[in-house]
């Protein structure tokens, strides 16, 4: 969804429009510069929030309120997913007042390491070399509700090395053990295996890995462990697994939206929304404005959407260095 004005007052008019529900919000300035990207429970009163006269906003909020000449905003399902996309976006996009923030503590990284046992921290700075990261998340309480829920679900354990005896966590059922003897490294680690599928958007690759161990224990006759997987589907599901914006397979795809409509006296107005997908996340977005008269002066076969495409399409993969598929979808009388 994507909004544009030339002023203050036409801002707070659009702001009318956006819904209450949860998603992610990105600022522009004149120039179609990227400034900021946010994720909100509510959209309409996080992005109203930034518009209204208060004395407790920063200098440097003022600064970026007073350079916003457009907003777009993307809905989702959930709050999680909100925190997921929002991660996506300022890592990709990396926004010049989201960059600002790098030394914030309001910004966060998940830390997979590759000890001797492989373990996940929250931590505000990317050190070591030798683990992977996860974020920027902006709000760090957030990300901390998903990785108790993970942990639920692929218990991990805090020892960096094997102890000889159970760690603290083992009594409560968030660690099985690995570090006392009482699981095998290669277990432990095709579970971490899929956490960090979870983190990295192929979620069904988990949910599957969930689901042949759920059946493995029907066919042993193992109900009650059964039910336990099962149970972790759910929660993965519930967490997760249903987010809108992430494609079912770790795919690379452009998805190209062109709407158009004429108005009573002829001219043609149109706008294409493009969005980068790499491995099954949204990793760009952008939108294009035009007119009749901009991309056709003489309407042959085909009108306006096929001469924008045509052009649009032309100029778009001469400037791709991959061969990545296009879904166009194009929509006519919308806007």
């Amino acid at each position: 969804m994507i909004e544009t004005n030339r002023s203050l007052d036409r801002l707070k008019t659009i702001i009318k429009s956006i819904p209450h529900k949860s998603g992610v919000y990105r600022y522009y300035d004149t120039s179609k510069n990227l400034l900021y990207i946010g994720k909100a429970k509510d959209l309409k009163n996080r992005v109203g929030s930034y518009f209204q006269d208060s004395l407790d906003m920063s200098t440097r909020i003022r600064l970026m309120v007073s350079q916003i000449e457009s907003i777009e905003y993307s809905l989702v399902n959930s709050d999680k997913e909100a925190i997921l996309m929002e991660a996506n976006l300022i890592h990709s996009l990396q926004p010049r007042y989201n960059i600002l923030l790098k030394d914030d503590k309001s910004y966060s990284y998940v830390r997979v390491t590759r000890d001797p046992i492989p373990s996940v921290y929250l931590t505000r700075r990317k050190y070591d070399p030798n683990s992977r990261y996860f974020g920027p998340f902006t709000r760090q309480f957030a990300i901390s509700d998903v990785l108790r829920t993970l942990r639920i679900i692929f218990p991990f354990c805090l020892e960096k090395k094997p102890t000889g005896k159970p760690c603290n966590y083992v009594s409560i059922k968030q660690c099985d053990g690995i570090c006392c003897g009482w699981e095998e490294i290669e277990i432990y680690n095709e579970r971490m295996e899929q956490l960090v599928n979870v983190l990295s958007g192929r979620t069904n690759i988990a949910v599957d890995w969930i689901k042949m161990r759920m059946q493995g224990a029907v066919e042993k006759g193992n109900f009650a462990l059964a039910s336990l997987w099962r149970d972790k589907i759910r929660l993965l599901s519930d967490t997760i697994a249903d987010q809108k914006v992430v494609l079912p397979q770790a795919q690379d795809i452009d998805i190209i939206t062109l709407v158009t409509k004429a108005d009573t006296e002829g001219m043609q107005y149109g706008s294409v929304y493009l969005q980068n997908i790499r491995a099954g996340k949204i990793t760009n977005v952008n939108n294009f404005l035009m007119t009749g008269t901009e991309v056709i002066d003489e309407p042959e076969d085909g009108g306006l959407q096929m001469h924008f495409l045509t052009r649009f399409l032309a100029s778009y993969k001469s400037g791709q260095n991959e061969e990545v598929p296009i879904l166009l979808e194009v929509f006519e009388g919308a806007i």
